[in-house]
């Protein structure tokens, strides 16, 4: 019997570290991955954190240790969780756009995928957050006579129109957007303007473009900024404030993302290419 024990014993501690190793690598490789990553229970309190996770946040890992996700300064708070937490445990994992409110007072767009887990019968939920990077990039073209100059280019309105597809089930969407891009909106609040919840705006809207929300909520402010880049002298600061950015460091970004360039960059380049016509 004793002899049973002891190798009883060996086995449990030989377990207990392969488990341990196992543990060990996870957290290591979570470490490495870009995206912030947490853990967390269907309560909401956080159970791990991956090293961007902390950086994201600008906390340490014993601080989110101690918090729970509706203090992560994201538009995915505790209600919201607790509300589509039967959905996330019978789809298996939910999409959601937020924004990520960094501690200098900027506004990041980032995708957040929520994955549900289940370990020996302990639920959990697996949060990864990325910043959202543009995949298209919106061109202005011209479709003028060579006699003619930046004054004949399409109307605005009319060319406006033209980057929203023609689907009736997102005519709202569009025209909200249409109506409030040159504000700081949100995809929550398109989701309240149409009645919807932001997870099932995010899906539909997904499914029948391709794109998020905020896609095309910031396409929409690109072609408006192509517009006074080309036809006013307004500067950069202005023209970012007009379209609906409250840091013209913001603009200067996505507008990079969109076009590979800077918007003086743009200006002028459009500029000599309608002079040439």
């Amino acid at each position: 019997m004793i002899f049973d024990s002891c190798i009883l014993e060996q086995h449990t501690s030989q377990v207990t570290q392969q488990l341990e190793k196992e543990l060990q690598l996870s957290k290591l490789l979570m470490d490495g991955v870009t995206d912030a990553v947490f853990w967390a229970k269907p309560n909401a309190r956080i159970l791990y954190v991956n090293d961007a996770a902390c950086n994201l946040v600008g906390s340490s890992r014993e601080e989110l240790l101690c918090m729970s996700i509706e203090y992560l300064n994201l538009e995915f708070l505790m209600e919201v969780w607790l509300q589509h937490w039967k959905t996330i445990k019978q789809k298996g994992s939910l999409y959601f756009e937020s924004l990520y409110w960094t501690p200098e007072g900027q506004s990041l767009p980032v995708e957040t995928t929520v994955t549900y887990m289940e370990e020996e019968g302990r639920e959990y939920g697996c949060i990864s957050i990325r910043e959202i990077k543009q995949r298209q990039q919106t061109s202005f073209q011209f479709s003028q006579s060579p006699e003619s100059d930046i004054a004949d280019s399409p109307k605005p309105l009319d060319f406006f129109k033209s980057i929203f597809p023609a689907d009736s089930q997102l005519n709202q969407v569009f025209q909200f957007i249409e109506s409030n891009y040159n504000q700081s909106i949100s995809l929550r609040e398109v989701a309240q303007a149409v009645g919807y919840s932001a997870a099932y705006l995010t899906d539909l809207v997904r499914r029948h473009t391709g794109e998020t929300v905020n896609h095309w909520i910031i396409k929409r402010r690109m072609v408006a900024a192509q517009t006074l880049l080309l036809e006013t002298d307004q500067c950069v600061n202005q023209i970012a404030e007009t379209v609906g950015y409250q840091h013209e460091g913001h603009f200067f970004r996505q507008f990079r993302q969109y076009h590979d360039t800077t918007p003086h960059a743009w200006r002028k380049m459009q500029r000599q290419e309608a002079k040439k016509l």
